[in-house]
């Protein structure tokens, strides 16, 4: 019989961050020469650039919900998609509609995580629909290793021995449609992923305010997020520049000679392009693992535990960053 060359489908239902993380895996598909499609949400289906897979599917169902006609939508994208013929489907999400879709697509090679110590009955039920498993634990641990390591594992029976990449040549321009003009600015994100962070728009402001003491400031943000900038662009008397698509807010970030951000999908896309980045994080329970797993992957970065201070150490770790 003919040896079947390999089609894969990756579904990875989360956010932009989560979406770039697939990034080192594929480019080692690229490098094997081996065709790629993403199952994607709306929000983040431009988290690529458009040629860095063959194709990419937004998910036109809702995450968490077993709701019979969430099922059907399910099992109606899987039909669809089953008249691709792939040959590996792999379910790089946690969701259980992603583990749905993976079978009703049917592909021969069906690979997924599970944890059968910390969730036996779904781990139990997985098995069901998956060919392979690879474990990841779904509770952070002091042995969480990178989310780039963990899905690069799902690659490995094409990839072979490989490790993930951390060479930006090859990782760029699977982000950008197109190479930036460079900006001599520091960007900053103006989210409200800080407040929900639990980072007080106060120290916010001190930020911005210490490094526009150092710096030119290049301030970024969603234009679903415009009410909590309009807070920080009052406080502080800096414009913000707006941005109604993935696509040129992941250029701006791409072009600045620096990032400060906190722990987001804008701190993947600077670690993916090769922005240094002064990535913020919450204090937490089991913080060094989170850090761990999330921090910046392929670019020069310093990180800045959000506790008391912060806003000084944060500008402090910029101008040591942009030193080296």
């Amino acid at each position: 019989m003919p040896k079947v060359s390999p089609s894969v489908l990756i579904i990875r239902l989360d956010a932009i961050g989560d979406a770039l993380a697939l990034t080192p895996s594929l480019a080692a598909l690229r490098r094997h020469a081996i065709p790629v499609d993403v199952v994607l949400r709306q929000s983040n289906a431009s988290a690529f650039a458009a040629h860095a897979v063959r194709d990419v599917i937004v998910a036109d169902f809702e995450l968490r919900d077993g709701a019979r006609s969430n099922r059907n939508a399910i099992e109606r994208l899987g039909r669809d998609l089953r008249e691709r013929r792939y040959t590996h489907v792999l379910v790089a999400t946690e969701d259980e509609g992603g583990y749905r879709l993976a079978a009703a697509v049917g592909a021969p090679t069906r690979i997924g995580f599970e944890d059968l110590w910390t969730k036996p009955l779904k781990a139990l039920w997985s098995r069901r629909i998956l060919t392979k498993s690879v474990y990841r634990s779904a509770r952070l641990t002091v042995r969480s290793e990178h989310e780039c390591a963990t899905l690069f594992g799902l690659i490995e029976p094409l990839a072979g021995d490989e490790e993930p990449t951390r060479d930006l040549a090859q990782l760029r321009p699977l982000v950008l449609e197109s190479e930036p003009a460079p900006d001599d600015r520091v960007a900053v994100q103006i989210t409200d992923k800080w407040e929900r962070l639990g980072i007080p728009l106060e120290s916010v402001v001190d930020l911005v305010r210490r490094l526009a003491a150092s710096s030119e400031l290049h301030l970024l943000s969603s234009r679903r997020e415009s009410g909590y900038a309009q807070s920080v662009e009052r406080a502080t008397g800096i414009a913000i520049s707006y941005f109604d698509d993935l696509p040129s807010w992941k250029a701006a970030i791409a072009a600045s000679v620096a990032l400060v951000a906190p722990d987001s999908g804008a701190v993947h896309v600077a670690g993916m392009t090769g922005a240094p980045v002064v990535a913020v994080f919450p204090p937490m329970r089991l913080y060094d693992a989170w850090v761990t797993r999330w921090a910046p992957w392929a670019t020069a970065h310093r990180i800045v535990r959000a506790d008391e201070g912060w806003p000084a150490r944060a500008a402090d770790a910029l101008a040591l960053l942009r030193s080296t």
